[in-house]
C-alpha cells in the first residue's frame, strides 16, 4: 500500500497514540489504572487514562514501589531524548555513497510473558515488542532492515537528531503483531504493510508492523524468515520515526517530510547496505512509472505538469494527502531529490533545515530556501535540472 493513507491514517490517530505506552498503575491502597506517561515532574507524574484519554496529576509516593521503579526507568529516557541538542550536528559532512552495518548484530531477550503475550527484544538501537515469541536469529534478519536504515538517516548531512541518539539513551520503539487482524484491531490501516503513530508524550513516535510485512512465516509452533521481496513501507515509516519534529512543520510538512521518507525507501537496499550513489535511476522510474517484480511506483510520467510550486510547498497536509496524493508523493520525491544531488548549491536545502531548527515555518523559512530567487528562477533551475535527467516538469 502507498504512504497516503498510511499517514494520513497516522495522523487521525494523533490523539489517542501516547495510549500505546498504557500500562496498569497501582497505588498502595492495590487501586489499579491503565494508564499511560505524558510526564513526570519533581515528585509528580501525569498519567493520561486509557479509558478516557483524560491527563491526572499524582504524587509519586502514592503509586507503588515498582511503578516507581518504571518512571524512573521512564524518566531515563526522556532525558535520553533531550540530550539530542548536544549531539553534534553533521550538515558539514559529505553525502554518503554507500550504507553499510554488520549483519552480526546483538539482539537481547528483554521479557517473554506468556500470559501477557508480551514479548520484548532489544537490537542495539531498537525495542521490538512482539505477540509471541521469537528467535533470536529472527530477529536479527529483519532487525538489520530497522538498523541500516536508522544508520542512513544518521548519516545523511541534514542533522536527523533523533537518529544520532544512542539506544542505551533510547531505543526506537517497534510494535510486531502475528496476525493482520490483530495489526488492525491496534490501529493499523487494513492494506498497509506498516504505520508510524506519533506520539504525544515526547515526541517520539512507535511503528507498528505485521509479521508477513517482515517475512515472517510460521512453521510448526515456531516462525522463520524469508523475506524476498523489496520493501518500501518500512523505511518509510522507520523514516518518519527518526525524523525530528522541526522538519514537519508548515512549509516542509508534505513535500519534505514524505519526500525525505521516500528518497531512503526508494534508493536500492540489500541485506544491509543502501546503495546511495546509483539512487537515481531507482528514484526516477519509481516516480515517473510503475516498477516491476513488486517494485510499485507513483507512475506520473516523464511529462509532468506541476502546480505553481509556491502553493504546493504550502499546502495543508490533508490536501497533499488527498483526493491528488499520488502525485503530491511522486513530485515531492523529485523535489528532495533535486535538493540534495541535483542543485549547485546544496547549501541551500541546509540553510533551509537549518531555518526550521531555528524555529522559522512556513513563507520565512521557504525565503531561506529561495536565497534570493524568485519562485519562477527556482522553477525553471528544478526544470533544466530534471529535463537533463529525460523528466520534463511544466509548472503551471
Amino acid at each position: 500500500m502507498n504512504g497516503i493513507k498510511t499517514i494520513s491514517l497516522a495522523l487521525c490517530l494523533l490523539a489517542n497514540a501516547s495510549l500505546l505506552d498504557a500500562r496498569i498503575f497501582t497505588n498502595k491502597q492495590g487501586q489499579e489504572v491503565d494508564a499511560s506517561v505524558e510526564k513526570v515532574d519533581g515528585e509528580k507524574v501525569t498519567l493520561v487514562l486509557k479509558k478516557n484519554g483524560k491527563s491526572y496529576d499524582i504524587t509519586l509516593d502514592s503509586l507503588s514501589e515498582a511503578d516507581r521503579e518504571y518512571l524512573v526507568e521512564w524518566k531515563k529516557g526522556e532525558k535520553g531524548g533531550k540530550q539530542e541538542a548536544v549531539v553534534k550536528e553533521n550538515f558539514d559532512a559529505p553525502w554518503p555513497d554507500r550504507i553499510s552495518i554488520d549483519l552480526d548484530i546483538e539482539i537481547k531477550v528483554i521479557e517473554e510473558d506468556v500470559a501477557k503475550k508480551s514479548f520484548v527484544y532489544h537490537s542495539p538501537n531498537y525495542e521490538f515488542v512482539s505477540d509471541v515469541r521469537l528467535t533470536k536469529n529472527v530477529i536479527k534478519k529483519f532487525a538489520v532492515l530497522f538498523e541500516a536504515t536508522r544508520e542512513y538517516c544518521r548519516l545523511l548531512p541534514i542533522a536527523t537528531m533523533k537518529a544520532h541518539v544512542p539506544g542505551e539513551q533510547f531505543r526506537h520503539k517497534i510494535l510486531l503483531f502475528e496476525t493482520r487482524a490483530a495489526y488492525v484491531e491496534n490501529g493499523g490501516p487494513p492494506e498497509s504493510g506498516g504505520v508510524f503513530i506519533p506520539r504525544l508524550a515526547k515526541g517520539r513516535g512507535v511503528v507498528m508492523v505485521p509479521f508477513d510485512s517482515l517475512g515472517l512465516k510460521k512453521l510448526g509452533s515456531s516462525y522463520s524468515y524469508d523475506y524476498k521481496g523489496k520493501n518500501k513501507v518500512l523505511p518509510h515509516e522507520i523514516t518518519h520515526q527518526l525524523t525530528d519534529s522541526e522538519y514537519f512543520q508548515v512549509g516542509a510538512r508534505g513535500w519534505f517530510s514524505e519526500g525525505l521518507s521516500d528518497y531512503v525507501a526508494v534508493t536500492p537496499y540489500r541485506s544491509g547496505k543502501f546503495f546511495v550513489r546509483t539512487n537515481l535511476s531507482e528514484i526516477k522510474d519509481y516516480v515517473t512509472a510503475y516498477g516491476e517484480d513488486g517494485r510499485g511506483g507513483r507512475a506520473l510520467g516523464k511529462e509532468i505538469n506541476a502546480p505553481n510550486l509556491k502553493d504546493y510547498m504550502l499546502q495543508p497536509y490533508s490536501s497533499f494527502t488527498g483526493e491528488n496524493g499520488g502525485f503530491n508523493y511522486g513530485f515531492a520525491l523529485l523535489l528532495t531529490y533535486y535538493y540534495f544531488q541535483m542543485e549547485e548549491d546544496t547549501s541551500n536545502i541546509k540553510a533551509f533545515l537549518k531555518a526550521l531548527k531555528n524555529g522559522k515555518k512556513g513563507e520565512e523559512a521557504l525565503d531561506v530556501l529561495l536565497n534570493g530567487r524568485s519562485w519562477d528562477e527556482m522553477e525553471a533551475q528544478i526544470s533544466k535540472a530534471w529535463k537533463s535527467r529525460g523528466v520534463r516538469i511544466h509548472f503551471n
